[in-house]
């Protein structure tokens, strides 16, 4: 354990009111919540008949990887090699490696892995990385999985034709070391229009995009066994459109702010719980006296809407930055700043830059820390 907040902390695991006495900043997960939204869309999943693929790059942890698993999930999504490895080290598999790389040992590394015992699928956009997915993989007596990553709107990697899709698909068939599994299309630029129905409209786009390479695939003789993509703030409409075989999402294993504005189905509901805080504690005021807390812009990602503040478990304001390490308590109408010395529990802007942040999470349930859990994906965006 480090020498930070975790190695303090750690005597108060099983501690009754533990929860409000966590030296800070320290990254939170509450328990119930966490354990709520696992469930929620593992049982949405399973009644619409699809599969679920979490992305791992918002958590990096494998508890919560093995957590999902447990639930049902399919497998384990991860961003980056450095990041797969971790968790493949952690016991956690099978897992997909959800974007193109340009490196070759990188390839290597994965390619041993997947000789060890590690279940590996990637995706590749173009003929020369499946040929070095495939000598690698040859060159370790190991086997990868590949899918051709398609681009249906969101702009960042991916072929974008039937024909180049078909074209991919009967080259990772010809090469020995690999095998073809299928299409990734994920359609990032719809997770957070705010609107249903203008959400459901821009994803329906994205959807026909990738039927006509299914199509395409299917009249080639080379149907996907797996069509993969999708996020948390599509998950329910990519579960009525039933294009995809499975859905990657992330973040509505934490929530954050920026989802919060988002109806995700379409009724005004909150549809998964805040789950994912960072506690932080008051430790001065300013002259006009405002609370000055010891978590800044270290402690929170901050590209997205500020967090809220709750004290008690009751909302009394919103975080200000006041610096890498401060943050400047903003109060709601009719609630007075703090003391120094009491906690707060904060929601968090962004939750996959914030956990990121982090070495541990914290879970909590109800007054108690219940365990330490290491984040092994922290850092690693190699």
């Amino acid at each position: 354990m480090s020498n930070g907040v975790a190695a303090l902390n750690a005597p108060l695991v099983g501690a009754a009111g533990s929860r409000a006495r966590l030296e800070t900043p320290s990254l939170l997960l509450d328990a119930t919540a966490f354990e709520k939204n696992v469930s929620v869309l593992a049982e949405m999943a399973a009644v619409r008949g699809m599969g679920l693929r979490p992305h791992a790059k918002t958590h990096k942890c494998a508890a919560i990887a093995k957590a999902q698993l447990e639930a049902g999930a399919l497998g384990i999504a991860c961003a980056k090699p450095g990041e797969l490895l971790a968790l493949f080290e952690a016991g956690v598999n099978p897992l997909m490696l959800t974007a193109p790389v340009a490196s070759r040992l990188k390839i290597d590394r994965l390619a041993a892995a997947a000789a060890r015992g590690a279940d590996i699928a990637v995706v590749v956009d173009r003929a020369q990385l499946i040929a070095d997915y495939a000598a690698s993989a040859r060159a370790a007596s190991a086997t990868i999985s590949i899918l051709v990553d398609c681009d249906t709107g969101l702009g960042r990697t991916g072929v974008t034709t039937p024909a180049e899709a078909v074209a991919l698909a009967r080259m990772i068939e010809a090469e020995e070391g690999v095998t073809y599994a299928g299409v990734q299309a994920y359609a990032g630029n719809v997770q957070h229009v705010l609107g249903f129905e203008e959400r459901r409209a821009a994803n329906r786009v994205a959807n026909e995009r990738l039927q006509a390479i299914v199509t395409a695939l299917k009249a080639a003789d080379l149907a996907p066994g797996i069509i993969t993509g999708g996020g948390t703030g599509s998950h329910m409409l990519d579960f009525e459109d039933q294009v995809l075989t499975e859905v990657q999402a992330g973040s509505y294993v934490f929530m954050d702010e920026g989802y919060r504005p988002v109806d995700l189905h379409g009724a005004g509901e909150e549809v998964f719980r805040f789950a994912l805080f960072v506690a932080v504690t008051v430790i001065a005021h300013s002259a006009n006296g405002e609370a000055i807390t010891d978590g800044g812009t270290k402690s929170f990602a901050i590209d997205g809407p500020p967090p809220r503040a709750f004290l008690d478990g009751v909302e009394i304001g919103t975080i200000a930055w006041a610096g890498d390490e401060f943050g400047r308590l903003k109060t709601h109408d009719g609630h007075a700043p703090p003391p120094a010395g009491a906690r707060l529990e904060c929601t968090v802007p962004h939750c996959d830059p914030t956990a990121n942040l982090y070495d541990v999470v914290h879970l909590v349930r109800d007054d108690v820390l219940e365990a330490i859990w290491p984040i092994e994906g922290r850092g690693l965006s190699d």
